[in-house]
């Protein structure tokens, strides 16, 4: 058996120490079976949202369904800034500011779904489930014209959870 002399240089010491902390982690990581870094839950897409309803009756409104492999990232908003348009009958847009929680770089959907006086605006990406991004926030702005007139009165506009509330 040989023994290894003490290192001399106290940077080696330390390159070792973080030897011995890698390779420990990695063991642990391995017996546990889930070696992947790609978020939450070891790499399981995130629960699908609950169904948006539409209409009187409560029926879920129709959504493309995704690819398989994919799921969606929603857009995290921070503002979103209603502006009413000079026409008759009046017209909303929208002046939404977040950002994207990732590096990746995939388009943008925005998808509009109105029911009574609330409107529910969607904006996320079309991901793989399996994809690495880079941990950067990308902005996120963009004017959003709303479909559809709008009557006199109060309007509820969901934006991913950012809800403010616009009377015409």
């Amino acid at each position: 058996m040989q023994i290894v002399p003490e290192p001399d240089n106290p940077f080696e010491m330390l390159i070792r120490l973080f030897l011995v902390i890698f390779v420990s982690l990695a063991a642990f990581f391995g017996a546990s079976g889930d070696m992947s870094f790609t978020g939450s839950g070891g790499g399981q897409p995130p629960p699908p949202p609950p169904p948006e309803t539409g209409g009187t009756g409560g029926e879920p409104v129709a959504r493309p369904t995704l690819a398989p492999g994919l799921v969606e990232s929603p857009t995290v908003i921070e503002s979103v800034e209603a502006l009413i348009m000079e026409s008759n009958p009046p017209q909303i847009s929208l002046n939404v500011r977040g950002y994207q929680p990732d590096g990746c770089t995939f388009p943008v959907v925005v998808q509009q779904a109105r029911e009574g006086s609330t409107v529910r605006v969607s904006i996320y990406r079309e991901m793989p489930n399996d994809i690495m991004c880079t941990m950067m926030l990308q902005p996120y702005s963009d004017t959003i014209v709303l479909d559809g007139t709008f009557e006199p009165g109060s309007y509820t506009i969901d934006v991913n959870g950012f809800v403010i509330t616009v009377t015409i």
